[in-house]
């Protein structure tokens, strides 16, 4: 049998699964975003990028929970797991154009 014939809808049970749901996929996608932005601002080992995937769960449930207690609880595991990774080094001061025409003149 066909997955996809077994999903049956009716218009008077608007609560049932409908087969175009995305939800699962749209939070995958969320998931994956924040982790490449964590990958991206963090200097993470191979086994901490595991731990960042786990931050990204709970950076997820900390925005999207509608309890209270669930978003801080999620923000502060997130926290607590993203103390102990380092962060990229922030990048150089670049030489002005003043800078280096004062290297020029004798």
């Amino acid at each position: 049998m066909d997955d996809s014939s077994s999903v049956t809808t009716s218009s008077d049970k608007h609560w049932l699964f409908q087969s175009g749901n995305s939800e699962y996929r749209a939070k995958k996608q969320r998931i994956a975003a924040r982790l490449a932005q964590l990958i991206a601002d963090h200097d993470p080992t191979p086994s901490q990028k595991q731990i960042l995937a786990v931050v990204a769960h709970h950076l997820d449930d900390a925005e999207r929970a509608r309890s209270l207690v669930q978003r801080v609880r999620a923000g502060n595991a997130a926290r607590r797991l993203l103390k102990d990774i380092p962060r990229k080094p922030p990048p150089a001061q670049l030489v002005t154009a003043r800078e280096l025409l004062d290297k020029l003149r004798p």
